[in-house]
C-alpha cells in the first residue's frame, strides 16, 4: 500500500476498505502457515511429530475459516487459496519447524499491530481477533513444544 493510497483513504474516509485489506493480511499470513505445517507434517520423521502437526494444521485452518467468514460478512469477495509451500531448502526438521515458528511470530506480529486500528474501524471484530491471536498463541507453544523434542538446546 503505497502512501498515496493511505492519503485517499484518510480523505475519502473508505474504513471499509482498510478494514478488508487488514484482514486479507491476516487470513493470507494465516493461510500460508497452514500450508506450511500441512508441508512440515508430511516431512515429519515420525507419527508423534506427524500427529502433532496434523493439530497444528487443523488449527490454522480453522482461523483461516474464521477469518474468511468476516470477510464474507464484509462483502468481501472469497480470498484465493496459497500457493504450494516448499520448505525453504530446509534440510532437516529442526529447521522446517523453526521456519514455521517464523512464520507463525510474524502474523501474530501482525494481529496484534493492527487490533486497535481494526476494532477502532468494526467493534464486532473483537471475537473473530481474539480467537486469532488466541490460536497463533496455541500454534507458537506447540512449535516450541516440537522444537525442544527435535532439538532440546534449540529453546533458550
Amino acid at each position: 500500500m503505497s502512501w498515496a493510497d493511505r492519503l485517499l483513504r484518510f480523505a475519502g474516509r473508505d474504513t471499509n476498505r482498510e478494514l478488508v485489506d487488514h484482514l486479507r493480511a491476516i487470513h493470507q499470513s494465516s493461510a500460508v502457515l497452514g500450508e506450511r505445517l500441512a508441508a512440515c507434517a508430511g516431512q515429519a520423521p515420525n507419527q508423534n511429530a506427524e500427529h502433532d502437526l496434523a493439530l497444528l494444521v487443523t488449527a490454522a485452518r480453522a482461523l483461516t475459516e474464521s477469518v474468511a467468514v468476516a470477510l464474507q460478512q464484509r462483502g468481501a469477495p472469497q480470498p484465493s487459496a496459497p500457493g504450494a509451500v516448499l520448505n525453504g531448502a530446509a534440510r532437516n526438521h529442526w529447521a522446517r519447524l523453526v521456519s514455521a515458528l517464523d512464520a507463525c511470530r510474524e502474523g501474530r506480529g501482525h494481529v496484534l499491530r493492527h487490533t486497535p486500528r481494526l476494532l477502532e474501524l468494526d467493534p464486532s471484530l473483537v471475537d473473530v481477533l481474539r480467537q486469532v491471536s488466541g490460536g497463533f498463541d496455541e500454534q507458537l507453544d506447540g512449535l516450541r513444544a516440537l522444537i525442544a523434542r527435535a532439538d532440546p538446546q534449540a529453546i533458550n
